[in-house]
């Protein structure tokens, strides 16, 4: 998926890119205990954007965190936590969450995403 969000972020296709990273979500969600823990185990490659790098890593801290499973190291790389909060920028339009309504391990790496965005529909 992160090689899919580097292409979609490259060609400027933001929502495609989101569409990838709900779909990693997606996949994470529909798997339980070890086999989850096991899909997150190898460092992604980067997508040569920060936000979404923080982004993959909070998403998978996110759900790995749901079943009490240990987070690999990547997930913990300073790489993948900003210096200053920021939005994946997919819609201008779109408000800035509050902190309350930011997964945790998101907001903790700097990346402010709203919790609903990863609902399923």
């Amino acid at each position: 998926m992160a090689a899919e969000i580097r292409l979609r972020l490259s060609t400027g296709d933001k929502d495609r890119a989101l569409r990838a990273l709900l779909q990693l979500n997606d996949n994470l969600v529909v798997e339980r205990g070890l086999v989850r823990g096991i899909l997150t185990i190898a460092e992604p490659e980067s997508t040569r954007v920060a936000v979404w790098d923080a982004a993959i890593a909070g998403l998978v801290a996110w759900r790995l965190n749901e079943e009490g499973l240990p987070l690999p190291d990547w997930t913990r790389a300073p790489s993948r936590f900003l210096r200053t909060s920021t939005t994946l920028g997919v819609d201008p339009a779109d408000p800035t969450p509050p902190l309350d309504e930011v997964p945790s391990e998101f907001a903790e790496r700097g990346v402010l995403v709203w919790r609903d965005t990863f609902a399923s529909i």
